[in-house]
């Protein structure tokens, strides 16, 4: 039989940049985006040395490029200042884990889902992000679970054929 696993973490401004940080660059668009900025940057830079004859497009190429490549980190920012924003900020994590749901409180709102409820699941390096669709998730730091916590987690997940996002 399966256990039940509580959680209470009480989260910090670093626990929610790290975890915005680890979702955006699991996104494959931001790769390329950074890919293009930086050859877009490049060629702006090239521009300047002469390549255009125009300054103001080589100013674009690599105000553009610039843009490309901090992209994740202005949604990092702009994401933790919208979570800085409401009162209950930083928040603890409350939940309570089984084979069949999550359950908790949030943000002073109880909350349950089924396992089926959710889109999939990503074991990172700071911890478990969950996912309830693509761009809304939980997470639970690895420093509020042991290992073996996390490993229950994550069976409960697979028996429940939640979907890995780390194979996708």
């Amino acid at each position: 039989m399966s256990q039940t696993i509580k959680i209470k973490y009480d989260l910090s401004e670093k626990d929610w940049r790290t975890f915005y940080n680890t979702y955006y660059m699991s996104d494959k668009r931001f790769k390329l985006r950074f890919i293009y900025g930086t050859g877009s940057w490049v060629v702006g830079a090239a521009g300047l040395l002469g390549l255009f004859d125009n300054d103001l497009v080589a100013f674009g190429m690599i105000a553009f490029g610039l843009y490309c490549v901090f992209a994740r980190q202005f949604l990092v920012n702009k994401a933790v200042k919208k979570i800085k924003a409401k009162p209950q900020f930083p928040g603890t994590i409350d939940y309570t884990i089984d084979q069949d749901k999550i359950a908790g409180v949030e943000q002073e709102k109880e909350f349950e889902f089924n396992w089926e409820t959710f889109y999939g699941y990503r074991d990172a390096t700071p911890g478990l992000l969950l996912y309830l669709k693509e761009a809304a998730f939980f997470f639970i730091p690895n420093e509020a679970i042991s290992a073996d916590e996390k490993q229950e987690i994550i069976n409960f997940l697979r028996l429940n054929k939640v979907l890995d996002l780390a194979t996708k």
